[in-house]
């Protein structure tokens, strides 16, 4: 399940005022931080956290202005990976995951594959995630130390857009997406610096590897040997 907190500038962009009524799909977190939300997992009602796996990815949702522009920054709460997308239409949800989850997974494989991870490794990462991943839901709600990142993406994103041109196509997103993520992160949890594109990368086989079937071919029957 994808966990997306909004900041206020992404809750004011998920809100629609229609016959002067605000409308807007984000419901109320579970907990205050987000750290107790990973330390306590809650699913909606309507949400069997069985059939999840007891799993949540969280996420926080900014956004950012630039030339008139309008850009969402999402970045990953644990790797500090953030993706860029260009906005789409205002408080459309589901433009946003159509366009956030195609460039996750390019990212993940552009990454994958530079790292020479092998091809079967980074597809069967790929459909685990569409095999688990079949729901999301969105909170308004921050973290201070994944703020502190987001406003240092947005920095070099709008350096780019005022010194190289604005990004408005997605191979030219993936690879700022790319860039953004090289660069050390820190947090409280952390003993040492770690690197978004890293983490992201071992993040993602870490859960893909739990849920991994047996290759079977290649057991040694203990009872076989034994006289």
């Amino acid at each position: 399940m994808l966990v997306f907190n909004c900041t206020k500038a992404a809750v004011e962009f998920f809100t629609v005022t229609r016959k002067g009524e605000k409308i807007s799909d984000l419901e109320p977190a579970p907990h205050k931080t987000i750290a107790e939300s990973i330390e306590t997992p809650i699913f909606p009602s309507d949400i069997e956290a069985e059939q999840n796996g007891g799993f949540q990815w969280q996420w926080v949702i900014h956004c950012v202005s630039i030339k008139r522009k309008k850009y969402l920054m999402v970045m990953d709460y644990h790797s500090r990976f953030c993706i860029t997308l260009l906005a789409g239409k205002k408080g459309d949800i589901y433009q946003f995951l159509n366009t956030f989850e195609p460039m996750l997974k390019a990212c993940f494989h552009t990454l994958a594959n530079d790292n020479g991870i092998d091809t079967v490794e980074i597809e069967h990462c790929i459909d685990h995630y569409d095999r688990e991943v079949n729901s999301c839901a969105f909170h308004p709600r921050s973290d201070r130390s994944v703020q502190a990142h987001l406003n240092d993406v947005h920095w070099h994103l709008e350096r780019h857009c005022y010194e190289d041109g604005m990004l408005l196509e997605d191979v030219d997103l993936l690879g700022f997406n790319l860039f953004s993520g090289q660069f050390p992160r820190n947090s409280k949890d952390r003993k040492s610096h770690f690197f978004p594109n890293k983490e992201l990368i071992s993040q993602w086989q870490q859960w893909s590897l739990k849920h991994k079937p047996m290759d079977m071919n290649n057991l040694v029957v203990l009872s076989d040997y034994r006289k």
